[in-house]
């Protein structure tokens, strides 16, 4: 009988004999959540690390998403990245999952050593393909995860079914137009964008560099950012991108709707030691959003805000306060 060939990681499986590898359908439920909890502490350090090395090297054309081509004439990080890379590829497997740490002491090589490990271990674990399986398999209507539902169920209440004729949605985030956002008919036309699409339906963009509109008909009577504000993996840059969003809606009247549908893992408002609810409602209210419905389930919570059109115009920042005290806390915050 002939041995099956030890699989590695979440994506990994025999190849065919073209060499291809077979993409599995489906990720067991515990092993999707896992990988998503991981890939965003990964995603979060790899972020921090590439902001150091920004300003060590005093270059501010560096981001996260071209580091490798911005840094391909630095001698070091060439000495340095790639040999640590295959170390670190060679000793990981899908279940590794220590502490990575960062701090101000570390030198550019140090820093370009730990980035080039991170990038391993999300190699290791199938990359960002996996990440958005597991994703998406998160979302699926058949295992009670779309979130777009509670929306839907929102949306169909008599203060907004009636003023949802003609309206289009923006969906920061999608992972598939077959949600129920999409098959509802609520909406005359969605606009769908994400990092990595995986559909052709979806746009593949990142919402902090899509263009402004120059018009109220570029604009939206809804965006839903369902899990994705705490996949950015700056406190500021969650604000900036709340603030963005404002920016995308039409002024409401009385004949139509603007709102914002928010999604974040439960822990972020409930097991902070620097934010919770009230602070959210705060940085929101500033930003001229009103709470209209607001649900909490077992490990996410949502919110349905109504945008009253403007932005407060005073002057007023949400910095990073500790209000929370406890070794079981998280770091999650926004601030503004």
């Amino acid at each position: 009988m002939a041995l099956k060939k030890k699989r590695s990681g979440l994506l990994k499986r025999p190849k065919s004999i073209t060499g291809s590898q077979i993409v599995p359908r489906s990720i067991k439920p515990q092993n999707a959540r896992q990988l998503i909890r991981r890939f965003h502490v990964l995603e979060k350090n790899k972020y921090i690390i590439i902001e150091k090395i920004k300003k060590l090297s005093n270059n501010q054309l560096l981001k996260i998403d071209n580091y490798k081509e911005t840094l391909s004439n630095n001698t070091l990080f060439n000495k340095v990245y790639f040999p640590s890379y295959e170390e670190s590829k060679s000793k990981l497997n899908k279940k590794s999952s220590e502490l990575i740490k960062i701090d101000d002491s570390l030198t550019e090589s140090e820093l370009f050593k730990t980035l080039a490990h991170i990038d391993a271990e999300i190699d290791i674990r199938g990359g960002l393909k996996a990440y958005q399986l597991a994703s998406t398999q998160g979302q699926n209507g058949k295992r009670g995860g779309d979130s777009s539902k509670k929306l839907v169920e929102w949306l169909n209440d008599p203060q907004y079914k009636d003023k949802l004729e003609d309206a289009n949605a923006l969906e920061i985030g999608c992972l598939s137009p077959d949600n129920d956002i999409s098959t509802c008919g609520l909406f005359k036309e969605i606009a769908r964008i994400d990092l990595n699409s995986q559909h052709h339906l979806i746009l593949q963009q990142d919402f902090m560099e899509r263009p402004l509109p120059n018009n109220e008909k570029e604009k939206f009577n809804l965006v839903s950012c369902s899990l994705v504000v705490n996949f950015v993996p700056n406190p500021s840059l969650r604000g900036e991108m709340l603030l963005k969003i404002t920016k995308f809606l039409k002024k409401p009247t009385g004949d139509n709707v603007s709102c914002l549908f928010l999604v974040l893992p439960l822990p972020c408002v409930t097991s902070s030691r620097y934010f919770d609810k009230q602070q959210l409602n705060k940085i929101m209210e500033y930003l001229g959003f009103k709470e209209t419905f607001y649900y909490e389930a077992k490990k996410v919570a949502y919110w349905l805000y109504d945008w009253t059109g403007s932005v407060s115009k005073k002057d007023q920042k949400f910095k990073k306060k500790e209000i929370h005290s406890g070794s079981n806390k998280n770091n999650f915050h926004i601030t503004l």
